[in-house]
Parts: C-alpha cells; structure tokens; sequence
C-alpha cells in the first residue's frame, strides 16, 4: 500500500471572502533567507542530480529505511539504496517486475512465485538472494517496526514465507488475494539478512554506513546541509542508472528551494510553486517545467476520532461542511489542487463512484453551508453561547489546526480553515511549527489536528478504505499510524468484512459493487474530512539532466520520495541537458 510521504508547498496569499480583505499576505510566506545563498552562481553543468525538499532540519546521518523516512537523510533511502520486488507504479494497473523479474500465481491464486534476478548485489559484494527476501518479508517478527506485509497484525493473511532454492520465493496466502501486490507486496523493500538479523534494536539504528543493493548505494558526501549518493558501479540493472550521483541539499522553507531551482543551484523539488509559469518557468521556457499530477488521492482535514468531541460523526460532518473548499483551492493553492468531495476519489478513481446516490450525498456533504454545519451540530446536542460552540459536556471548542511554518500554501489554506470554523462558533487557529522535525512525529499520529495526505493502492481504491476503516489497519490513539495510514485512529466492523470479500474475488463487477457499499460505509461515518485533490508535484529542469516523469511520459510518480516509483525516476533520469520536457 503507498502512505503519502513528503511533499512541500509554497503560496503568498492575499484572502478575499464575502467582497472583504480579510488577511493580507501572510507573514509566514514572506520569503525566508535562502541556504547557500552565500555559494557561488551555478556552474555551467554539475555532475550530480540535485535535490531539494522544504523546512527541513539540520542533516543527522541516518539511513534507516523503516524509521528515517521522515528526515532528510531518509528522504529516499527506499529507492536510492532499498528495492522493491515489484513496482505497481501511480496512475497504473499492473505491477512490473524489478527485483522479481517474473511471478505467477497457482494453488487457486493463493501463492505467489516470486522468481528473483541472479546478479543483484549488496554494496558489501555479497550477493542478493531468496534468503535476504524472505528474511526481509518476515524480519517484522525480529522487531514489528520492520513488518512490511501485516505479518504479525490481526488481519495477517499470509501462511508461509519459503525460498525455493537460491532465487525463488513462494508467499502462500489463506485465501486469494487480488490486492496483495498493489496494495501489500508494492511497499515492501529488501534489507541484507547479513546486515540487519544481527541489529538489536531496529528502531533506534541509525544505519549511517548502509549496505544496499539499489542505483545508488554509495555515501560520497554528507554534511548538515547535503549529502551525495554516488552511483552503484556494479547494478544489476544493464544500463542503468544513467547519472552519476544524486544530492540532496538544504532548504529552509519553500521560498529558499524555489530560489535554489531558479538559479540553477538545484534541478528538482516537490514543491508546489504559485505562478510557476511566470515563478519558474518564464525564467527558462527551455529548460524550466512544471508537472503537477492531478490524479491523486486527497489531502485530507485529519482529527484523532478517539478524543472528544472528534470522535462524534456529526461534528466531522459539520465541520466537512463548513470549510470553504472552492476558496481554499483557488487562493490556499492557486488552484493547481481541485476541491474534492466528501468521499475524496474523484480525482484518481471517478469510475469506481457509479452509484447516483452516493455521489449526490458526497457532493452535499462537502457543500459549503454554515448553517448546514450550525443545524448538524445543535441536532446533535451541541449549543452556542456568546457566539462560541459548546460541545455536549458543556465545554467551548477549540481545533488549532499545526501546519510547518515554511508550507506557505498549507498555511494559507489552513487560515481560510480556521476561518471558516470560527464562522460556526469553533476557537480555530493556525498554529505554527518550525519544520519537518517538530511537526511530523505528531502529525503522523494524529496528536494534533492537521492536514495530511491520504494514500492506498494503484489499480482500485481499496488501499483507500483498507487504511481508513479496516480494523486491521487500526493504529491505537497517539501512535504513528505511517504503517498503515490509519492517520484517524479509525475503524468499522462491517467495512472490515466488506475489505475482505472484496480481497478475495477477481471480479470486476463484484469488487465494484463491494466499492460502492465502502463508499456509503465511508459516508456514515466519515473518519476524515477530504478537501482538495494532493497533486504530484514535480518542478524540475532539464538544462543539465532530463528523462523526468511528466504529462507525456508519465512511467511513475514524479516525486523523488514516493516509494517505490522513486526507482523508475532514479534510473531512468539521463543525464545532459535538452530542450524541452
């Protein structure tokens, strides 16, 4: 299943609402002072693909592929140095092969075959077998934290694990399973059975000289600021990758990484950029380009539905309700990210919303209307004194919405939000965190109120409702919820049930009639609030690399932190610049 990883935004915003100014430019999108501004102007070329995210901290050196994800260092450490055994790639159906060069299913398509290529390595020249595979499918009961698969949560469908010789590997699961590559086996990386069965605490390794078998699996360079990848001199991939090394540098907030792009400094970020044509793309129309994938899963409005009053249907209900979703799409992001309804599919899966009902009641519940979102709220015992909602046990409301200071268009769009909800009598503010550090431990598991990507598998939207409903994606109150994506804390017994039968048939007609009762079970209880579709950003340049991910050549997701699709960028970018996307 693929959990939304980083992806950086930018905005300056002046709010317009009801024919009045109500903010001008937000002081938390005043340009911030740029890293390296004190480097040189850009040389004519450089060697190294560079890179940059947004807010991010000081660079510790840490390149532990289960737990570093979050920091820079662990941007795309799945990717750069982990490989998948199949990609089942965005906006595709069927998975292609990577390290499992081929598989099949048999035993009435409840094991898979796995046949793995024989000349993969590890950069410490040990070869790369069926025993490091299998090891690393089961390593979660060496520590949980290293459970990819679900092999030892409640809803483990998966019987045996074995190697059949020295690059074979058969997975035998209870019963047929459509969705176990897109959904299950796509997230899995394989790690060094040499290596990582003699770590003795998983969760607290730091991995600082990894071991790895992918493009680029060689330390060049690492500092606070950046560090290099050097290229695996003896992939086993023929020709691939075509760069030499990748870097990834520093920047502060969105405004230092879009100056870095501008100047040549650096060839690819995930930020979004308001005005990229006149922003970016105007200062080089050759070489300067902008690919923003709409078809996406949401961005969602995310409440821990365990705490009071989040925890009542009719109060997320309200609140879908009384966000403006039109205004925060047109001036929170510029209108690149499209508002969506309240079931939050229309932008990667509209074919699967076939039922006129649910789209009617999808599209209402996402209807800005205060005053729908002041009556769902009184009908369900809450009141208003002084202007000021009070819940049911007698106490005001308060939803501080946490949002990384330097993500100017998720500020900006978090302050129409918070508007909005004072405009039905919730305390609601913006509430500031200095980056990526302070701000993702929490957000992940849902200590506080924040927006987040949504995610699941490619090919239908079961990963969707698979991690907002299932009871075996279930994470409990205050922990991390990136294993699954159960950002809410949320589950459903009868979506539970609906999750597996829809696992275990190969027909499309019956897996969409599945779809249709999820999407009304998603409705009733709607565990989190959709807004506006998540675009894939991609600014990038071809005046020194080219062969990105674009609209004509869209093999994958084009951002560089997005496992497993980073590899297909990583390996297939060529170096030397071109004319034109």
């Amino acid at each position: 299943m693929r959990f939304p990883l980083r992806t950086t935004h930018k905005v300056a915003l002046v709010v317009i609402a009801a024919g009045a100014l109500l903010a001008t430019v937000l002081s938390a999108a005043t340009p911030a002072a740029v890293d390296r501004a004190a480097a040189p102007a850009a040389p004519s070329a450089h060697k190294c693909l560079v890179m940059t995210g947004s807010g991010d901290p000081a660079f510790t050196r840490n390149f532990n592929p289960y737990t570093a994800t979050g920091l820079p260092s662990g941007s795309f450490v799945q990717g750069a140095f982990y490989e998948p055994l199949l990609i089942t790639a965005e906006g595709k159906s069927r998975p292609q092969p990577w390290l499992a060069h081929s598989y099949s299913w048999s035993n009435g398509n409840r094991t898979l075959r796995l046949n793995l290529v024989h000349n993969a390595r590890w950069s410490d020249g040990k070869a790369l077998t069926s025993a490091d595979v299998v090891y690393s499918l089961t390593a979660g009961r060496q520590d949980k934290i290293m459970d990819r698969v679900g092999l030892t949560g409640a809803g483990n469908e998966i019987v045996s694990i074995k190697a059949r010789g020295k690059y074979t590997v058969l997975i035998t699961l209870k019963t047929a399973d459509s969705q176990f590559i897109a959904s299950i086996l796509n997230r899995q990386f394989v790690v060094p059975k040499h290596v990582w069965s003699k770590v003795a605490d998983p969760a607290n390794y730091t991995n600082s000289k990894p071991v790895g078998s992918g493009p680029f699996n060689r330390i060049g360079r690492f500092t606070t600021q950046d560090y290099v990848l050097n290229k695996n001199p003896r992939y086993w991939k023929k020709g691939a990758p075509k760069i030499s090394c990748l870097e990834y540098v520093q920047a502060s907030s969105n405004d230092a990484a879009l100056a870095l792009t501008q100047s040549g400094q650096a060839d690819w970020t995930h930020n979004f950029v308001p005005n990229v044509e006149k922003a970016y793309i105007a200062k080089d129309k050759k070489h300067f380009h902008a690919f923003y994938a709409t078809t996406a899963y949401p961005v969602s409005l995310l409440l821990d539905t365990t705490e009071y009053p989040y925890s009542l249907t009719a109060f997320r209900k309200a609140v879908s309700l009384a966000i403006d979703r039109k205004t925060v799409s047109k001036l929170g992001e510029y209108g690149y990210a499209p508002p969506t309804d309240a079931l939050g599919l229309s932008g990667l899966f509209p074919s699967w919303v076939t039922d006129p009902s649910v789209k009617k009641l999808a599209k209402q519940m996402a209807t800005y209307s205060p005053a729908a979102a002041k009556k769902t709220l009184t009908d369900a015992g809450f009141s208003y004194k002084n202007g000021k909602l009070i819940d049911p046990h007698g106490d005001a409301v308060k939803l501080d919405i946490h949002v990384i200071s330097g993500w100017s268009d998720w500020v900006a769009s978090n302050q129409i939000i918070t508007r909005n909800l004072r405009d039905i009598g919730i305390n609601s503010n913006v509430a500031l965190e200095p980056d990526w550090g302070a701000w993702y431990p929490s957000a992940y598991a849902t200590k506080f109120p924040t927006l987040l990507w949504q995610g699941g598998s490619q090919g239908s939207p079961y990963g969707y409702f698979y991690a907002n409903l299932s009871k075996n994606a279930f994470i409990p109150k205050g922990q991390d919820a990136s294993a699954t994506g159960n950002w809410e804390h949320f589950s459903d017994a009868s979506a539970t049930s609906l999750l597996n039968q829809w696992k275990v048939t190969l027909r499309p007609s019956k897996q969409k009639a599945i779809a249709t009762k999820l999407e009304k079970t998603f409705l009733q209880h709607l565990p989190i609030v959709p807004l506006f579709i998540g675009p894939r950003w991609s600014t990038y340049s071809t005046r020194y690399f080219h062969c990105f991910a674009n609209a004509r050549n869209f093999y994958g997701d084009p951002i560089f932190t997005t496992f497993p699709d980073n590899i297909l960028s990583f390996t297939r970018i060529c170096p030397g610049g071109k004319s034109g996307a």
